[in-house]
């Protein structure tokens, strides 16, 4: 089988245009204790200045959640024709680390790459999260690659790595090797 390495994706620049952004619609208060009401008007300004210049992409656990996060972005003032929801189960609202990163090759072709997620290795509520990346292969009609070393499936945040879209990619060994919350046991540098 031939790797995306080989044949040559890459994950773009964290300043590389983009032609959209995914988001996760906030709905589990346990992230924000006791601080949870603000939170979907703050999403809503995120969202209301990124649908100015793209699409945003939006999941909602179910129809119900569709419909408040839609009351709220209107009153926001989001652009809401570049708003797409997708009813898709999540645990937890952070994309950043659970959700699909896209690489390209220079012929223009993308690919996602779908690392495991285990919610920082802290939580017990990450499998809705861990599937994010399949269902946005699926919409887009993309293999959704697993990387893996040996048999291991391994396991990372996007939040937890930078790029310069050149092939220089800035990590750290807390993120993906720590001893404490283990997220790939068994794996060294």
């Amino acid at each position: 089988m031939t790797t995306l390495h080989e044949k040559n994706f890459r994950m773009p620049a964290e300043w590389a245009p983009h032609t959209s952004t995914w988001i996760a619609w906030p709905h589990n208060a346990e992230d924000w204790p006791a601080k949870f009401q603000p939170i979907p008007w703050v999403y809503a300004e995120i969202v209301r200045h990124l649908s100015r210049v793209e699409d945003v992409n939006i999941l909602v656990n179910d129809a119900a959640a569709e419909k408040r996060a839609r009351n709220i972005l209107r009153r926001a003032g989001a652009t809401l024709a570049r708003l797409h929801f997708h009813l898709w189960k999540t645990d937890r609202v952070w994309l950043r680390d659970s959700g699909p990163i896209f690489v390209r090759n220079p012929q223009g072709e993308l690919a996602i790459t779908n690392w495991r997620f285990n919610a920082w290795a802290k939580y017990p509520n990450w499998h809705n999260d861990d599937r994010i990346p399949e269902h946005v292969a699926a919409l887009y009609g993309m293999e959704a690659v697993e990387p893996h070393i040996g048999d291991q499936r391994l396991v990372l945040e996007g939040g937890s790595i930078d790029t310069n879209g050149e092939g220089v990619l800035l990590t750290t060994e807390e993120c993906l090797l720590s001893e404490v919350q283990q997220r790939n046991p068994g794996i060294s540098r």
